[in-house]
């Protein structure tokens, strides 16, 4: 029996199912504390699992709420739950400030519970943190301060099985062409003819990528690893060492 959380869209991981029933291993979705798949028993491994290397690119480059939204919501929430300027300033700092060196969703707990705060507005605030950082960073960082072993792997029909691959790997996103508002010119039937720019010029290179993710290795202790979908479900089981029947 392994777990599998249930953020995992149920038919859009049949490739995996096919291969835990030929294996003889039963799952069970449940809601994980980090990543996508572990144990019952022990949680000590998890292993995170991307669809592609787009979504890899997605978590890593997630776009953050603004610091100022975040305050804006936070002191809302205060004013209509009758809490204190001086708790809500507290509680945004929480949720904002640099947390390589502690446990934000801690924090923010600790303080709560300190005033006695409903699990609804501890709920609301938690939700900040995710949006101010994403649910990618927060996963790594309670992997980290909870000594889990997480392993983020990420399939791909591209060929790239390990960090080096990834240096070299290349964004199709760079070769999308599209028209700009610039005419140079006339086509043969007579249509205004206008200059090819790239669709998205900033586009993350592999070599970027590849950077970013030994970055996050070294900060937080997690491993990145590359392979096939098809490998993908019996890469899980090697990981969390369970023998397929």
């Amino acid at each position: 029996m392994i777990l599998e959380d249930t953020r995992q869209q149920e038919k859009k991981h049949e490739v995996k199912h096919q291969y835990f029933r030929s294996a003889g291993i039963h799952w069970n979705r449940t809601a994980l504390y980090c990543g996508d798949y572990t144990l019952p028993a022990d949680q000590s491994i998890c292993i995170d699992t991307k669809k592609d290397i787009a979504e890899l690119i997605g978590d890593i480059q997630v776009k953050q709420m603004p610091k100022k939204e975040v305050k804006d919501k936070v002191y809302e929430i205060c004013k209509n739950e009758r809490i204190s300027f001086a708790l809500a300033d507290e509680i945004y700092h929480a949720i904002c400030d640099d947390d390589a060196d502690r446990f934000a969703e801690k924090d923010i707990n600790e303080i709560c519970y300190k005033y006695a705060l409903s699990e609804s507005i501890i709920a609301s605030f938690q939700a900040l943190y995710v949006k101010r950082h994403g649910f990618f960073h927060r996963g790594l960082k309670r992997a980290q301060n909870s000594g889990i072993r997480l392993y983020i792997l990420v399939e791909n029909g591209d060929g790239v099985t390990c960090i080096d691959d990834l240096s070299h790997w290349h964004n199709p996103r760079l070769d999308t062409m599209i028209n700009s508002n610039q005419m140079i010119g006339f086509w043969g039937n007579g249509k205004p003819r206008y200059k090819k720019v790239q669709k998205y010029p900033y586009a993350a290179t592999g070599e970027w990528l590849a950077k970013a993710c030994l970055t996050m290795e070294e900060k937080y202790g997690c491993k990145f690893l590359f392979c096939k979908p098809e490998e993908s479900g019996s890469k899980i089981l090697e990981l969390l060492g369970v023998s397929p029947n």
